[in-house]
């Protein structure tokens, strides 16, 4: 499992992580103070913007896209 702490602030933020997940084909969780959402969802997690200090969990990957993952998800870091 991956982890990758992220600030999101706008629409722009959930887009830009549902563009990564589509990239690299994975799924995963955003959860921050008992909110969990999924990582495709960017309508749902919408409603709970802004997600200042929230950590996404990606559980389904391929160990050889985890350095381009890491370079992506360096967009919305936080």
């Amino acid at each position: 499992m991956l982890n990758y702490s992220v600030k999101l602030d706008s629409v722009k933020d959930l887009v830009e992580l549902r563009k990564i997940a589509d990239r690299f084909n994975i799924s995963g969780k955003i959860n921050q103070n008992g909110f969990h959402g999924d990582l495709r969802s960017v309508f749902t997690n919408l409603f709970y913007l802004p997600l200042d200090e929230a950590v996404v969990e990606i559980d389904d990957y391929r160990d050889s896209q985890v350095s381009y993952i890491s370079e992506a998800m360096g967009k919305l870091s936080a």
